[in-house]
């Protein structure tokens, strides 16, 4: 299946007016430190048991967050309470609401999180990196880019825009790999998400959309890419501010 991948450029999250069509929320985890208690109750039984299986108490506070966070505001949507929403996940583990079209992703990494609730009929994945001061992207990048996507980093010559670049095209792979609901398994280096048009070929992928978007935005700790099967301009919500 040949699929046509549109990458946009990115935008400082500031710029991103009211007029958008597709809400994406965000936010830092330890901002609802003393409410966790709270949001730890609107999780179904079996997303408080993978919440009680975490080591480190940074991955707890995200995860209890986020995925509460989403209930909350699909609930506004469906009109009822948020630990009634019936969930379940495909085969590679893409999450969605039993019974109802209504496409979502979230994203989480240290005390970062962000989700995006879509609409009807949508393929909808998003993601959310911290730009990591020690990383060895260079050598990750062989194993999980293409050559052309290697030869754009190290065309920087400064190491900070390498790395951002390296993360720009990571996030639009994650994302993408999301909406598909292809697992992530998937060889990264076949998906092609540079700047602009990409033309990517997926044996066994059966979906009835082929054309794409992924917009990445830079925010001061992080890249978020959201990619989606229809246009859309994003409205972004820090859920830190409007909740905390």
């Amino acid at each position: 299946m040949i699929l046509k991948v549109y990458c946009q450029a990115v935008e400082d999250i500031g710029n991103h007016g009211s007029s958008g069509d597709l809400f994406v929320y965000h936010g830092l985890a330890e901002s609802f430190s003393n409410k966790l208690p709270v949001l730890y109750e609107y999780l179904s039984e079996h997303e408080k048991s993978r919440a009680d299986r975490f080591k480190h108490e940074s991955d707890y506070r995200c995860y209890v967050a986020v995925h509460a966070l989403l209930r909350i505001e699909l609930s506004k949507l469906l009109n009822t309470k948020p630990r009634f929403i019936k969930m379940g996940e495909s085969e590679f583990g893409k999450p969605f609401i039993q019974g109802v079209d209504l496409p979502f992703s979230l994203s989480r990494t240290g005390n970062l999180f962000a989700f995006v609730v879509g609409h009807s009929n949508q393929l909808l994945g998003i993601d959310i990196e911290q730009i990591k001061p020690k990383i060895d992207f260079i050598n990750i990048s062989r194993n999980y880019f293409s050559i052309k996507e290697q030869q754009l980093i190290i065309s920087f010559k400064d190491a900070d825009d390498q790395k951002r670049t390296f993360f720009e095209m990571w996030t639009r792979k994650e994302a993408l790999v999301k909406a598909l609901g292809i697992g992530i398994n998937t060889d990264l280096r076949k998906i092609e998400v540079l700047e602009g048009g990409n033309i990517l070929n997926f044996a066994g992928v059966q979906i009835t959309n082929h054309l794409f978007k992924i917009t990445t935005t830079l925010k001061k700790e992080a890249l978020i890419s959201i990619a989606s099967s229809v246009n859309f301009i994003p409205v972004f919500k820090n859920l830190s501010f409007v909740l905390s």
